[in-house]
């Protein structure tokens, strides 16, 4: 059966885990056990999703989001209830805001023109979330019955960063903390986003536990990805980056300046001031922002 709309593509993994891409950016899961259905994450919410869940799966959904990013959270809009870590839920009511659905919306139909007369730009921009908070904590288990889902905290790309790791198959959904070749963003100042250091220690402690993990699932680009990518932006950030970022190119986009860092499948978007925190001196490339 096909469920996917003009704005959300839908695939289907196996008969418990499905895939809905919205917009052709962020994916966001169905995993479905035998007494509800947990989705990681709601994307920017640029349509309710409920009647695509309802085709898929008559049972309750629990709405879980992995940080307070606007293409992951903003869609609880359209939920009464989600769950999220609390220190990423003031970031996420933060990213709520007439100007910042604008700005996104807008740079979104740049590259998704086609979009635009599936959305009512006036009703998303000012509509707001209104859904019950509830605070996930690390190492808390959500029962789906016959599934059971870690919360994992893995602070780095925000503060309040979760993945979930569902026991009985290992898979791990990895969020924006961990993917193959997409932009793994670590430009924010040190309110929003953490350390270098503390984001090699998440990854260093996830490596820890790999034999738990079988399918590494990211909310954009390439996915599943192999578990080489996790030990290869630890590699990156034990000591290729302090090395080689002299050569690292100019990025630029609507969030401001940074510059870019390719090694292997590591695509890292950083500041100066991540770089020059992690190295405890200035820094200096040869191009210029």
């Amino acid at each position: 059966m096909n469920y996917s709309t003009s704005i959300n593509t839908v695939k289907q993994v196996s008969d418990d885990l499905y895939i809905i891409t919205e917009a052709e950016s962020i994916h966001c899961y169905l995993l479905i056990g035998s007494e509800k259905a947990l989705l990681i994450d709601a994307g920017w919410g640029y349509e309710d999703i409920h009647p695509i869940l309802r085709k898929i799966t008559d049972k309750p959904v629990m709405l879980v989001i992995t940080h307070g990013d606007p293409d992951h959270g903003l869609g609880a809009a359209n939920f009464s209830d989600f769950w999220i870590h609390p220190l990423d839920y003031g970031k996420l009511l933060r990213n709520d805001t007439y100007d910042e659905r604008k700005s996104m919306l807008d740079y979104r139909l740049k590259k998704l023109p086609s979009l635009a007369s599936f959305i009512n730009e006036e009703e998303y921009c000012n509509s707001r979330l209104h859904a019950t908070a509830h605070f996930l904590r690390h190492g808390e288990i959500i029962n789906l019955g016959n599934k059971h889902v870690e919360c994992i905290l893995t602070p780095g790309h925000s503060y309040g960063h979760l993945m979930f790791l569902e026991k009985e198959q290992g898979r791990l959904f990895a969020g924006d903390q961990l993917m193959d070749e997409h932009n793994i963003w670590h430009f924010s100042s040190s309110d929003e986003q953490a350390p270098f250091q503390i984001t090699l220690n998440s990854l260093k402690k996830l490596k820890a536990r790999i034999n738990e993990i079988n399918a590494i699932y990211p909310a954009h680009e390439k996915t599943p990805i192999e578990k080489r990518c996790l030990d290869e932006l630890i590699e990156c950030f034990e000591h290729e980056l302090s090395s080689s970022y002299e050569n690292d190119r100019p990025f630029h986009s609507p969030h401001g300046n940074a510059w870019q860092h390719l090694y292997k499948s590591v695509n890292l978007i950083y500041s100066d001031e991540r770089l020059e925190e992690f190295l405890g001196h200035p820094v200096k490339h040869k191009q210029s922002l």
